[in-house]
């Protein structure tokens, strides 16, 4: 009697466990899971050279000050700017001048982060 109403079930469909749908979520990870954005208001070449080598070895972005170098040592600021030269061509990364009115702020990102540069 009970093979009987196994059978029943079966071909009724009643024994049957209903599954819920799994929920699949996709997750992203970054290749690099944060980004430290430097600010640095920079006095010499050293904070420069610091500065950039963060740009290429920590792949962070970098803001950076140069307004006092301009103003104290021209020849060093001439220097800053052939590095960011450098550093455009053989590395890839990418400048920006955010302002040059009273300051020289400049913004300086790996290649990993691009640009946009609107209005």
């Amino acid at each position: 009697m009970r093979d009987i109403l196994e059978m029943l079930k079966k071909s009724v469909g009643l024994d049957e466990e209903v599954k819920e749908p799994e929920e699949t979520e996709t997750i992203i990870v970054p290749e690099h899971s944060f980004y430290e954005i430097i600010l640095l208001k920079a006095k010499s070449i050293g904070d420069v050279d610091d500065a950039l080598s963060q740009v290429t070895d920590e792949k962070n972005p970098v803001i950076l000050d140069l307004t006092e170098i301009q103003r104290d040592n021209p020849s060093d600021f001439k220097t800053v700017g052939e590095r960011i030269k450098d550093l455009r061509e053989n590395h890839g990364a990418e400048a920006i001048l955010l302002c040059n009115k009273e300051k020289n702020v400049v913004i300086i990102t790996p290649r990993e982060i691009k640009l946009i540069r609107k209005g």
